[in-house]
Protein backbone atom coordinates (compact mmCIF):
# COMPACT_ATOMS: atom_id res chain seq x y z
CA UNK A 1 0.00 0.00 0.00
CA UNK A 2 1.28 3.16 -1.02
CA UNK A 3 1.57 6.74 0.68
CA UNK A 4 -1.07 8.48 -1.36
CA UNK A 5 -3.39 5.50 -0.85
CA UNK A 6 -2.96 5.95 2.78
CA UNK A 7 -3.05 9.59 2.65
CA UNK A 8 -6.94 8.97 0.18
CA UNK A 9 -7.51 6.47 3.17
CA UNK A 10 -7.29 9.06 6.00
CA UNK A 11 -8.93 11.59 4.23
CA UNK A 12 -6.29 13.53 3.10
CA UNK A 13 -6.18 12.94 -0.12
CA UNK A 14 -9.32 13.18 -3.42
CA UNK A 15 -10.29 9.89 -5.04
CA UNK A 16 -9.66 11.88 -7.97
CA UNK A 17 -5.99 11.93 -7.75
CA UNK A 18 -5.51 8.46 -7.75
CA UNK A 19 -4.53 6.27 -10.64
CA UNK A 20 -6.55 3.43 -11.93
CA UNK A 21 -4.65 0.72 -10.23
CA UNK A 22 -4.26 2.56 -7.16
CA UNK A 23 -8.01 3.00 -6.94
CA UNK A 24 -8.63 -0.23 -7.11
CA UNK A 25 -6.23 -1.24 -4.28
CA UNK A 26 -7.87 1.16 -2.47
CA UNK A 27 -11.00 0.18 -2.89
CA UNK A 28 -9.43 -3.42 -2.15
CA UNK A 29 -8.20 -1.81 1.19
CA UNK A 30 -11.40 -0.31 1.98
CA UNK A 31 -13.86 -3.35 1.56
CA UNK A 32 -11.10 -5.70 3.85
CA UNK A 33 -11.36 -2.63 6.71
CA UNK A 34 -15.43 -2.92 6.63
CA UNK A 35 -15.46 -6.37 6.72
CA UNK A 36 -13.36 -6.21 9.98
CA UNK A 37 -14.97 -3.68 11.51
CA UNK A 38 -18.55 -5.51 10.88
CA UNK A 39 -16.90 -8.49 11.82
CA UNK A 40 -16.50 -6.50 15.50
CA UNK A 41 -19.50 -4.46 15.71
CA UNK A 42 -21.67 -7.86 15.28
CA UNK A 43 -19.80 -9.86 17.64
CA UNK A 44 -21.82 -10.51 20.38
CA UNK A 45 -21.53 -8.97 23.90
CA UNK A 46 -20.86 -12.19 26.96
CA UNK A 47 -23.67 -13.01 28.82
CA UNK A 48 -23.19 -13.09 32.20
CA UNK A 49 -26.14 -13.37 34.11
CA UNK A 50 -25.03 -17.18 35.05
CA UNK A 51 -21.60 -16.27 36.11
CA UNK A 52 -23.38 -13.25 38.63
CA UNK A 53 -25.47 -15.90 39.97
CA UNK A 54 -23.15 -17.96 40.86
CA UNK A 55 -20.98 -15.74 42.13
CA UNK A 56 -23.77 -14.80 44.63
CA UNK A 57 -24.95 -17.66 45.12
CA UNK A 58 -21.12 -18.63 46.23
CA UNK A 59 -21.53 -16.09 48.88
CA UNK A 60 -23.52 -18.86 51.04
CA UNK A 61 -25.38 -16.21 52.48
CA UNK A 62 -27.67 -18.09 54.75
CA UNK A 63 -30.05 -15.51 57.55
CA UNK A 64 -31.29 -17.34 60.42
CA UNK A 65 -35.29 -18.68 60.83
CA UNK A 66 -35.30 -15.86 63.19
CA UNK A 67 -34.49 -12.95 60.87
CA UNK A 68 -36.15 -14.49 57.85
CA UNK A 69 -38.76 -11.75 57.83
CA UNK A 70 -37.33 -8.82 58.99
CA UNK A 71 -34.84 -9.39 55.88
CA UNK A 72 -38.35 -9.92 53.69
CA UNK A 73 -39.21 -6.54 55.14
CA UNK A 74 -35.98 -5.20 54.61
CA UNK A 75 -36.67 -6.37 50.83
CA UNK A 76 -39.95 -5.25 50.31
CA UNK A 77 -38.81 -1.67 51.83
CA UNK A 78 -35.99 -1.61 49.17
CA UNK A 79 -38.33 -2.57 46.73
CA UNK A 80 -41.26 0.41 47.69
CA UNK A 81 -41.21 3.70 45.84
CA UNK A 82 -39.68 6.46 47.29
CA UNK A 83 -41.32 9.84 46.64
CA UNK A 84 -38.55 12.86 45.93
CA UNK A 85 -38.29 15.08 42.98
CA UNK A 86 -39.08 11.75 41.05
CA UNK A 87 -40.37 8.22 41.70
CA UNK A 88 -37.25 5.81 42.06
CA UNK A 89 -36.11 2.27 43.80
CA UNK A 90 -32.58 2.14 46.07
CA UNK A 91 -32.84 -1.49 45.13
CA UNK A 92 -31.79 -0.61 41.58
CA UNK A 93 -28.84 1.65 42.82
CA UNK A 94 -27.69 -1.35 45.09
CA UNK A 95 -28.24 -4.24 42.28
CA UNK A 96 -26.39 -1.56 39.95
CA UNK A 97 -23.19 -1.43 42.16
CA UNK A 98 -23.23 -5.06 42.91
CA UNK A 99 -23.66 -5.56 39.17
CA UNK A 100 -20.49 -3.01 38.84
CA UNK A 101 -18.39 -4.84 41.24
CA UNK A 102 -18.93 -8.56 39.80
CA UNK A 103 -18.38 -7.16 36.47
CA UNK A 104 -14.88 -5.52 37.04
CA UNK A 105 -14.19 -8.85 38.57
CA UNK A 106 -15.28 -10.92 36.30
CA UNK A 107 -14.59 -9.70 32.31
CA UNK A 108 -10.92 -9.87 32.18
CA UNK A 109 -11.15 -13.85 32.71
CA UNK A 110 -14.71 -14.09 31.16
CA UNK A 111 -13.42 -14.78 27.41
CA UNK A 112 -10.65 -17.52 29.01
CA UNK A 113 -13.31 -19.15 30.75
CA UNK A 114 -16.26 -19.34 27.99
CA UNK A 115 -17.54 -22.62 26.79
CA UNK A 116 -15.60 -24.69 24.29
CA UNK A 117 -18.33 -24.27 21.42
CA UNK A 118 -17.75 -20.39 21.92
CA UNK A 119 -14.18 -20.89 22.18
CA UNK A 120 -14.37 -22.57 18.67
CA UNK A 121 -17.02 -20.15 17.10
CA UNK A 122 -14.16 -17.44 18.06
CA UNK A 123 -11.45 -19.10 16.75
CA UNK A 124 -13.36 -19.90 12.86
CA UNK A 125 -14.37 -15.96 13.22
CA UNK A 126 -10.56 -15.15 14.07
CA UNK A 127 -9.64 -17.26 11.45
CA UNK A 128 -11.52 -15.86 8.73
CA UNK A 129 -9.63 -12.04 9.56
CA UNK A 130 -7.25 -11.32 6.91
CA UNK A 131 -3.89 -10.76 7.49
CA UNK A 132 -2.26 -7.24 5.49
CA UNK A 133 1.44 -8.86 4.16
CA UNK A 134 3.94 -6.05 2.02
CA UNK A 135 6.00 -7.62 -0.11
CA UNK A 136 8.72 -6.41 -1.75
CA UNK A 137 11.52 -6.96 -4.39
CA UNK A 138 14.63 -4.58 -5.21
CA UNK A 139 14.34 -4.86 -9.25
CA UNK A 140 16.89 -1.70 -10.03
CA UNK A 141 16.15 -2.80 -14.05
CA UNK A 142 12.59 -3.76 -13.96
CA UNK A 143 9.77 -1.60 -15.65
CA UNK A 144 6.94 -3.82 -14.22
CA UNK A 145 6.76 -5.71 -11.34
CA UNK A 146 3.62 -8.24 -10.55
CA UNK A 147 2.53 -10.65 -7.97
CA UNK A 148 1.14 -13.76 -8.89
CA UNK A 149 0.42 -16.59 -6.48
CA UNK A 150 -1.94 -19.84 -5.14
CA UNK A 151 -3.85 -16.66 -3.67
CA UNK A 152 -4.81 -14.93 -7.24
CA UNK A 153 -4.79 -18.85 -9.00
CA UNK A 154 -1.01 -18.01 -10.92
CA UNK A 155 -2.23 -14.85 -12.37
CA UNK A 156 -0.34 -11.53 -11.79
CA UNK A 157 -3.16 -9.75 -10.97
CA UNK A 158 -1.17 -7.53 -7.84
CA UNK A 159 0.79 -4.50 -9.47
CA UNK A 160 3.74 -3.53 -7.60
CA UNK A 161 4.62 0.14 -7.07
CA UNK A 162 8.29 1.64 -7.06
CA UNK A 163 8.20 3.04 -3.22
CA UNK A 164 11.82 4.60 -4.13
CA UNK A 165 14.83 3.97 -7.37
CA UNK A 166 14.67 0.04 -7.83
CA UNK A 167 12.38 -0.81 -5.33
CA UNK A 168 9.36 -2.33 -5.77
CA UNK A 169 6.09 -2.87 -3.18
CA UNK A 170 2.96 -3.91 -2.54
CA UNK A 171 0.59 -4.28 0.97
CA UNK A 172 -1.87 -7.46 0.07
CA UNK A 173 -4.82 -8.71 2.44
CA UNK A 174 -4.20 -12.92 2.73
CA UNK A 175 -5.82 -15.41 4.49
CA UNK A 176 -4.16 -16.98 7.36
CA UNK A 177 -2.55 -20.23 6.69
CA UNK A 178 0.28 -21.36 3.38
CA UNK A 179 0.74 -19.26 0.32
CA UNK A 180 3.20 -20.02 -2.57
CA UNK A 181 3.88 -17.13 -5.14
CA UNK A 182 6.37 -15.36 -7.07
CA UNK A 183 7.31 -11.86 -8.61
CA UNK A 184 6.70 -11.05 -12.65
CA UNK A 185 9.28 -9.12 -13.86
CA UNK A 186 8.54 -7.02 -17.09
CA UNK A 187 5.67 -9.77 -18.14
CA UNK A 188 8.17 -12.68 -18.97
CA UNK A 189 10.90 -13.44 -15.74
CA UNK A 190 8.80 -15.33 -12.87
CA UNK A 191 11.25 -14.75 -9.75
CA UNK A 192 10.71 -16.18 -6.14
CA UNK A 193 11.42 -13.97 -3.20
CA UNK A 194 15.02 -14.07 -1.97
CA UNK A 195 14.20 -13.53 1.40
CA UNK A 196 11.42 -15.83 2.07
CA UNK A 197 11.72 -19.83 2.35
CA UNK A 198 11.85 -21.63 -1.46
CA UNK A 199 9.63 -24.59 -2.55
CA UNK A 200 9.76 -26.66 -5.70
CA UNK A 201 7.19 -25.81 -8.11
CA UNK A 202 7.01 -28.96 -9.80
CA UNK A 203 7.85 -28.09 -12.54
CA UNK A 204 11.52 -27.16 -12.36
CA UNK A 205 11.58 -23.92 -11.23
CA UNK A 206 10.87 -22.34 -7.31
CA UNK A 207 8.04 -20.34 -5.26
CA UNK A 208 8.32 -18.22 -2.54
CA UNK A 209 6.86 -19.49 0.67
CA UNK A 210 4.87 -17.44 3.26
CA UNK A 211 3.07 -18.98 6.33
CA UNK A 212 0.76 -16.80 8.02
CA UNK A 213 -1.17 -17.29 11.49
CA UNK A 214 -4.97 -15.67 12.07
CA UNK A 215 -4.32 -12.54 14.85
CA UNK A 216 -5.21 -12.63 18.02
CA UNK A 217 -5.74 -16.75 18.00
CA UNK A 218 -7.71 -17.28 21.23
CA UNK A 219 -5.39 -20.19 23.44
CA UNK A 220 -7.81 -23.30 24.30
Amino acid sequence: MTERIDDYLEGRLDLDALGPKEREEAQTAKDVIAKTRAFVAGRPAPDLSAAVMQRIMSANVAPAAADARALRRFAQSLWAPRQLHLQWRPAYALLGVAALVVLALLVPYGWRTSPLSEQSASATGTANQPVFVQFRLDAPNAMDVRLAGSFTNWQPRYQLHEASPGVWTITVPLSAGVHDYVFVVNGQRWIPDPYAQHVDDGFGGVNSRIALVAPDSPSL
